[in-house]
Protein backbone atom coordinates (compact mmCIF):
# COMPACT_ATOMS: atom_id res chain seq x y z
CA UNK A 1 0.00 0.00 0.00
CA UNK A 2 1.27 3.58 -0.87
CA UNK A 3 0.37 6.48 0.64
CA UNK A 4 0.37 10.63 0.48
CA UNK A 5 1.45 12.68 3.68
CA UNK A 6 0.00 16.25 5.03
CA UNK A 7 -3.08 16.82 2.82
CA UNK A 8 -5.94 18.80 2.57
CA UNK A 9 -9.27 17.45 2.07
CA UNK A 10 -12.72 18.69 1.70
CA UNK A 11 -15.35 16.46 2.00
CA UNK A 12 -18.71 17.57 -0.45
CA UNK A 13 -21.42 15.12 -1.61
CA UNK A 14 -21.22 16.66 -5.11
CA UNK A 15 -17.53 17.05 -6.18
CA UNK A 16 -15.78 20.53 -6.55
CA UNK A 17 -12.94 21.79 -7.95
CA UNK A 18 -10.18 22.86 -5.13
CA UNK A 19 -10.63 26.37 -6.56
CA UNK A 20 -14.08 26.10 -5.46
CA UNK A 21 -13.56 25.16 -1.92
CA UNK A 22 -15.52 28.16 -0.01
CA UNK A 23 -13.68 29.68 3.46
CA UNK A 24 -16.01 28.21 5.45
CA UNK A 25 -15.57 24.79 4.69
CA UNK A 26 -14.66 22.08 6.73
CA UNK A 27 -11.24 21.51 5.58
CA UNK A 28 -9.93 17.92 6.59
CA UNK A 29 -6.10 17.86 7.34
CA UNK A 30 -5.07 14.66 6.65
CA UNK A 31 -2.14 12.91 8.25
CA UNK A 32 -1.43 9.63 6.11
CA UNK A 33 -3.86 8.43 3.11
CA UNK A 34 -3.48 5.04 1.06
CA UNK A 35 -3.76 5.61 -2.55
CA UNK A 36 -5.99 3.06 -4.94
CA UNK A 37 -4.73 2.68 -8.40
CA UNK A 38 -8.11 2.17 -10.84
CA UNK A 39 -9.37 2.53 -14.47
CA UNK A 40 -10.81 5.75 -15.49
CA UNK A 41 -14.27 4.26 -15.82
CA UNK A 42 -14.77 3.46 -12.13
CA UNK A 43 -13.03 6.92 -10.79
CA UNK A 44 -15.47 9.03 -12.97
CA UNK A 45 -18.54 6.76 -11.72
CA UNK A 46 -17.22 7.68 -8.13
CA UNK A 47 -16.88 11.37 -8.43
CA UNK A 48 -20.25 11.92 -10.18
CA UNK A 49 -22.53 9.01 -8.97
CA UNK A 50 -24.30 7.41 -6.19
CA UNK A 51 -22.58 4.43 -6.07
CA UNK A 52 -21.74 1.80 -4.03
CA UNK A 53 -18.80 0.08 -4.06
CA UNK A 54 -17.63 -3.89 -3.31
CA UNK A 55 -16.28 -4.60 -0.01
CA UNK A 56 -12.94 -5.44 -1.08
CA UNK A 57 -12.26 -1.79 -1.32
CA UNK A 58 -13.37 -1.09 1.89
CA UNK A 59 -11.00 -3.86 3.61
CA UNK A 60 -8.14 -2.80 1.57
CA UNK A 61 -8.63 0.96 3.17
CA UNK A 62 -10.39 0.49 6.92
CA UNK A 63 -8.44 2.38 8.94
CA UNK A 64 -5.30 2.81 7.09
CA UNK A 65 -5.66 6.64 7.01
CA UNK A 66 -4.26 9.19 9.82
CA UNK A 67 -5.75 12.37 10.27
CA UNK A 68 -4.52 15.60 12.30
CA UNK A 69 -7.44 16.74 14.40
CA UNK A 70 -10.07 13.88 14.09
CA UNK A 71 -10.39 10.51 15.51
CA UNK A 72 -9.60 7.59 12.17
CA UNK A 73 -12.57 6.18 13.97
CA UNK A 74 -15.03 8.88 12.47
CA UNK A 75 -12.76 8.38 8.89
CA UNK A 76 -12.60 4.68 9.20
CA UNK A 77 -13.03 4.43 4.85
CA UNK A 78 -10.77 7.10 3.35
CA UNK A 79 -8.89 6.96 0.10
CA UNK A 80 -7.14 8.67 -2.48
CA UNK A 81 -8.13 6.90 -6.17
CA UNK A 82 -6.28 8.00 -9.29
CA UNK A 83 -6.43 6.76 -12.93
CA UNK A 84 -2.60 7.92 -13.77
CA UNK A 85 -4.27 11.33 -14.85
CA UNK A 86 -6.15 12.65 -12.39
CA UNK A 87 -7.02 12.31 -8.70
CA UNK A 88 -9.58 12.42 -5.60
CA UNK A 89 -10.00 11.73 -2.35
CA UNK A 90 -13.02 9.92 -1.18
CA UNK A 91 -14.53 9.00 1.92
CA UNK A 92 -17.42 5.78 1.88
CA UNK A 93 -19.75 4.37 4.75
CA UNK A 94 -19.42 0.50 6.36
CA UNK A 95 -22.05 -0.75 2.84
CA UNK A 96 -19.85 0.94 0.35
CA UNK A 97 -21.81 4.48 -0.37
CA UNK A 98 -19.93 7.47 -1.21
CA UNK A 99 -20.50 10.36 1.73
CA UNK A 100 -18.06 12.34 0.71
CA UNK A 101 -16.11 13.51 -2.56
CA UNK A 102 -12.63 15.87 -2.80
CA UNK A 103 -10.70 17.17 -4.94
CA UNK A 104 -6.95 17.96 -4.02
CA UNK A 105 -4.41 21.14 -4.23
CA UNK A 106 -2.79 20.64 -7.41
CA UNK A 107 0.75 19.96 -6.06
CA UNK A 108 -0.82 17.33 -4.01
CA UNK A 109 -2.40 15.56 -6.65
CA UNK A 110 0.60 15.99 -8.90
CA UNK A 111 2.15 14.03 -6.16
CA UNK A 112 -0.57 11.04 -6.09
CA UNK A 113 0.04 11.00 -9.86
CA UNK A 114 3.30 10.23 -9.58
CA UNK A 115 3.24 7.94 -6.88
CA UNK A 116 0.45 6.12 -8.98
CA UNK A 117 2.56 5.46 -12.04
CA UNK A 118 4.42 2.91 -9.99
CA UNK A 119 1.13 0.83 -8.84
CA UNK A 120 -0.40 -1.72 -10.14
CA UNK A 121 -4.33 -0.98 -10.85
CA UNK A 122 -6.87 -2.73 -8.82
CA UNK A 123 -10.42 -3.74 -9.77
CA UNK A 124 -13.43 -3.11 -7.63
CA UNK A 125 -16.70 -4.59 -8.23
CA UNK A 126 -18.94 -0.95 -8.15
CA UNK A 127 -23.08 -0.64 -8.25
CA UNK A 128 -23.42 2.49 -9.70
CA UNK A 129 -27.35 4.22 -9.20
CA UNK A 130 -27.11 7.35 -11.05
CA UNK A 131 -24.41 9.92 -12.38
CA UNK A 132 -25.76 13.08 -11.96
CA UNK A 133 -23.78 16.30 -12.13
CA UNK A 134 -24.32 20.18 -14.49
CA UNK A 135 -19.91 19.79 -15.70
CA UNK A 136 -20.01 23.45 -16.70
CA UNK A 137 -21.51 25.44 -13.93
CA UNK A 138 -19.12 26.06 -10.71
CA UNK A 139 -20.21 25.62 -7.08
CA UNK A 140 -21.18 29.06 -7.00
CA UNK A 141 -23.40 29.04 -9.85
CA UNK A 142 -25.33 26.02 -8.67
CA UNK A 143 -25.82 27.35 -5.58
CA UNK A 144 -27.40 30.42 -7.19
CA UNK A 145 -29.72 28.02 -9.78
CA UNK A 146 -30.63 26.24 -6.69
CA UNK A 147 -31.67 30.04 -4.98
CA UNK A 148 -33.56 31.00 -8.01
CA UNK A 149 -35.43 28.29 -8.30
CA UNK A 150 -36.45 27.48 -4.15
CA UNK A 151 -37.30 31.34 -4.45
CA UNK A 152 -39.38 31.60 -7.68
CA UNK A 153 -41.81 28.18 -7.02
CA UNK A 154 -42.60 30.44 -3.39
CA UNK A 155 -43.53 33.75 -5.10
CA UNK A 156 -46.90 34.73 -5.53
CA UNK A 157 -48.71 36.02 -8.63
CA UNK A 158 -47.56 39.70 -8.67
CA UNK A 159 -44.46 38.81 -7.73
CA UNK A 160 -43.33 36.49 -10.56
CA UNK A 161 -45.62 38.36 -12.90
CA UNK A 162 -43.75 41.40 -12.46
CA UNK A 163 -40.08 38.68 -12.50
CA UNK A 164 -41.63 37.43 -15.64
CA UNK A 165 -42.04 40.67 -17.54
CA UNK A 166 -38.63 41.84 -16.24
CA UNK A 167 -36.96 38.93 -18.17
CA UNK A 168 -38.49 38.41 -21.06
CA UNK A 169 -40.22 41.88 -21.83
CA UNK A 170 -43.66 40.64 -22.42
CA UNK A 171 -46.82 39.78 -20.18
CA UNK A 172 -48.14 36.14 -19.10
CA UNK A 173 -51.28 35.57 -17.09
CA UNK A 174 -50.64 31.90 -16.51
CA UNK A 175 -48.28 31.03 -13.59
CA UNK A 176 -47.57 27.37 -14.81
CA UNK A 177 -46.29 28.51 -17.87
CA UNK A 178 -44.42 31.60 -16.32
CA UNK A 179 -42.69 29.03 -13.75
CA UNK A 180 -42.22 26.42 -16.53
CA UNK A 181 -40.15 29.10 -19.22
CA UNK A 182 -38.15 30.40 -15.96
CA UNK A 183 -37.33 26.56 -14.31
CA UNK A 184 -36.48 25.52 -18.89
CA UNK A 185 -34.14 29.56 -18.98
CA UNK A 186 -32.33 28.87 -15.37
CA UNK A 187 -31.60 25.42 -16.39
CA UNK A 188 -30.86 26.15 -20.30
CA UNK A 189 -29.53 29.33 -20.78
CA UNK A 190 -27.57 30.06 -16.94
CA UNK A 191 -25.33 32.27 -18.16
CA UNK A 192 -28.24 34.96 -20.15
CA UNK A 193 -30.52 34.85 -17.29
CA UNK A 194 -29.32 34.06 -14.50
CA UNK A 195 -27.96 37.52 -13.33
CA UNK A 196 -31.09 39.58 -14.13
CA UNK A 197 -33.22 37.21 -11.80
CA UNK A 198 -30.74 36.81 -9.59
CA UNK A 199 -30.57 40.38 -8.58
CA UNK A 200 -34.18 40.73 -8.31
CA UNK A 201 -34.78 37.69 -5.90
CA UNK A 202 -32.04 38.93 -3.40
CA UNK A 203 -33.74 42.84 -3.60
CA UNK A 204 -37.43 41.47 -2.81
CA UNK A 205 -35.58 39.15 -0.24
CA UNK A 206 -33.83 42.06 1.75
CA UNK A 207 -37.44 44.22 1.10
CA UNK A 208 -39.79 41.40 2.67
Amino acid sequence: MSYIYDILANFNSCFFDFYDWNLDDDIVHIKKLPILRVDGSFLHSVKYGDVRVSSDLLDKIYKRSDFFKVSKNKFCYVCSLCDGCEAIIVRFDSKGCVIGRSSMLIDEENEVIDICDGLDKCSFDISVSSVSFDFFKTRHELSINSFILDQVKSMDYDKISYLYFDCFDEYESDVKKILSRIIYEVDNNFDSIYGKIYDFLKLTSINK
